[in-house]
């Protein structure tokens, strides 16, 4: 299997976890802008849970441009990582049933723990799947905003046993850092 067939089957599941993301939303009560501002959690965790799809989307894209061979463990991490971005909608449907729960606000964050993790594990099988393709190598190897993401989150799932709404805030602003892709990509494009 080409590289081609794994992105175009992670950009069309990633649109489908987001419209179910959508679906979730129950309409307001009241339909004026006080009903709307009575659903302003809900509108917010879903606003959060859509940017952080769209974060990881756009760097996955942005992965894939330097990416060319890819094999089985690959597929297989791909698609460890689509799993855990299918679990969105779940959890932050389980923030907007009860926003005052500890609980949904920490299975928010280790579910972005299990998307850092698996992200790491397509990262590094990438990189074993083509160990000459240079500048892949040289753009994902020895990766730290990875590592250090993965720490974050896990302060980040800590520190939510003191404030519970930190989770789902605190995840959002560790993956701000995700806005900027990886950089090394970006310095290899300028020197091609």
């Amino acid at each position: 299997m080409g590289k081609g067939r794994l992105e175009a089957f992670t950009d069309a599941i990633v649109p489908i976890i987001m419209t179910v993301l959508v679906l979730e939303l129950q309409a307001p009560h009241n339909y004026s802008w006080l009903g709307l501002w009575e659903m302003r959690e809900e509108l917010l965790a879903y606003a959060i849970s859509f940017f952080l799809l769209a974060i990881v989307w756009g760097n996955h894209h942005h992965m894939f441009q330097v990416v060319k061979k890819i094999n089985g463990t690959v597929i297989w991490a791909n698609t460890l990582l689509v799993f855990f971005l299918s679990f969105i909608p779940f959890a932050t449907s389980i923030v907007n049933n009860d926003p005052n729960s500890l609980f949904g606000s920490q299975l928010y964050t280790l579910l972005f723990i299990g998307i850092n993790l698996s992200w790491n594990f397509l990262r590094v099988s990438l990189l074993r799947a083509d160990k000459t393709n240079r500048v892949m190598v040289d753009s994902l190897k020895r990766e730290p905003k990875s590592i250090i993401t993965l720490g974050a989150f896990v302060v980040v799932f800590l520190l939510s046993f003191l404030w519970h709404q930190f989770g789902m805030i605190g995840t959002f602003l560790v993956m701000m850092i995700w806005l900027m892709p990886y950089k090394r990509i970006e310095k290899a494009f300028h020197n091609l």
